[in-house]
């Protein structure tokens, strides 16, 4: 099956399946959840304590998971990812105790933590080498498509609470849906050819110069993202005063604009190299990040975002490429794994630190996640331009 185009893939196209169905509930998550959560009484202290509870649980998950997703059936793993998800969404509707709470933020970890390292791995297993980049694009525009149709649902919450529901139950009938939808995302994966039994060796991730680089700039921007970008929608709420609605069309916007851009990246990378197909969108996100607080209105600030957001995340497809490119097949999954623990661990730490910020400063985490943004830009193009210049 490896070496397989991603047009004429079977196995790639079920994946895609379960991906988009994952991405409906995910999208919806990301666009209602912290509202939701906001308007039973969660403060910005709060809503960083389910960050943080979500993201560490997904890291110390990760890379026993990843080892293990290494080692066993792929597949399995995804579709128990896509339950555990479900199940936290089950939670959220049904209770209002932040123990409770905390508890479907483990959930979301832990299946977060099964689903996209294997995923990950698993479409690298069957799509060849030189179509990396080409699955890895048309996964993130899929996904991007699905994130900006369940992003536009956040009118349904504002619709019924203009029709009587209190806020809170409005919020609750607009995702109660996606405890269903979730594990749908388990059927086609499953699918899916089953892998070859071909023995896999052990993880010696450490050995791997190109990974423990990207590992050590994933921490970076991790922590700088950490500090504002999990709570832009309780940000956005706050600041202007909007609920689900126009902050749920923002994030469709910026869903569909991204399309064009993620297809665009790899056209970059082919002319003027990885390196600075990455980078250069990064760095003229910044200063659009620097802006944010400084805007007069909603309208001002939602250009500002879907800008930064476009430029921040059009190379993401390019990153896991390249990562995926450097780690041996055997080791994808832990590799992936090994990726997003150096990410999570410091975003989840800088998401409770962004919320508690939040609490008595609005602007400043947004300020504080430009300046690591720029560090993190700046260290990422020294430790990979002499690479680049030796691919040349």
């Amino acid at each position: 099956m490896n070496g397989l185009s991603v047009g004429s893939n079977r196995d790639f196209r079920l994946m895609m399946m379960s991906a988009a169905v994952f991405a409906m509930t995910d999208g919806l998550t990301y666009t209602i959840l912290q509202l939701y959560l906001k308007s039973v009484g969660f403060t910005g202290t709060n809503v960083g304590r389910f960050v943080l509870v979500q993201g560490i649980t997904a890291a110390a998950l990760l890379l026993p998971l990843g080892i293990v997703s290494d080692r066993v059936d792929r597949r399995k793993l995804v579709a128990l990812g896509a339950a555990s998800s479900s199940t936290a969404v089950l939670i959220v509707v049904a209770a209002r105790e932040e123990p409770l709470i905390m508890i479907a933020a483990s959930l979301f970890g832990l299946g977060s933590a099964m689903y996209s390292p294997s995923l990950s791995a698993l479409i690298s297993e069957k799509v060849g080498d030189g179509d990396l980049e080409a699955a890895y694009t048309s996964q993130s525009v899929l996904v991007q498509a699905v994130y900006g149709i369940s992003a536009m649902i956040g009118w349904i919450p504002e619709l019924l609470a203009g029709s009587g529901y209190a806020l809170p139950d409005a919020y609750r009938i607009s995702i109660i849906w996606l405890v269903p939808l979730g594990f749908a995302a388990a059927l086609p994966v499953l699918r899916v050819r089953k892998p070859d039994g071909r023995p896999r060796k052990g993880f010696r991730m450490i050995r791997n110069p190109v990974i423990v680089k990207v590992t050590f700039t994933q921490v970076l921007i991790g922590f700088g993202a950490g500090l504002s970008i999990p709570m832009l929608s309780y940000y956005l709420s706050a600041k202007f005063g909007v609920e689900s609605g126009p902050i749920g069309t923002v994030n469709s916007v910026v869903s569909f604009i991204s399309i064009p851009f993620f297809f665009l990246a790899p056209t970059i990378a082919h002319r003027f190299g990885s390196l600075k197909a990455i980078v250069v969108p990064q760095v003229l996100s910044i200063p659009l990040m620097a802006l944010l607080p400084l805007s007069p209105s909603f309208s001002v600030a939602a250009v500002l975002f879907i800008s930064r957001q476009i430029l921040m995340n059009m190379s993401s497809p390019l990153l896991t490429a390249f990562i995926m490119r450097h780690a041996s097949p055997s080791e994808r999954a832990t590799t992936s794994a090994m990726t997003a623990i150096a990410w999570r661990v410091p975003n989840s730490i800088a998401a409770q630190i962004g919320g508690s910020i939040f609490d008595f400063s609005l602007d400043l985490p947004l300020y504080a996640t430009a300046a690591i943004y720029a560090v993190y830009i700046t260290v990422f193009f020294l430790l990979f331009r002499d690479m680049e210049k030796e691919q040349r």
